[in-house]
């Protein structure tokens, strides 16, 4: 995918490879495919917000971590219906 090189600076046209073209033909609908991209686009950046979140509260979870979670858990009783 490209830019076209005569699109105006404020409406850049996208070049898609004719494969591409026939998978977002298919997938959209009848969405406008402006509209469907950019959609695509919203989502895929939530979706790596998300994976970005998740990545960084794995890694938080250390041993120590861990241990210190686990002997809380034993200190505060939790009722049980």
């Amino acid at each position: 995918m490209k830019v076209a090189s005569k699109s105006p600076s404020n409406r850049q046209t996208l070049t898609l490879t004719r494969s591409a073209f026939g998978i977002l033909d298919s997938l959209r609908g009848t969405v406008p495919k402006s509209v469907f991209v950019e959609e695509l686009l919203a989502k895929e950046k939530k979706r790596r917000e998300r994976e970005t979140f998740y990545r960084t509260a794995v890694a938080s979870y250390t041993p120590k971590v861990r241990e210190e979670t686990l002997k809380l858990n034993e200190e505060i009783p939790i009722a049980a219906e």
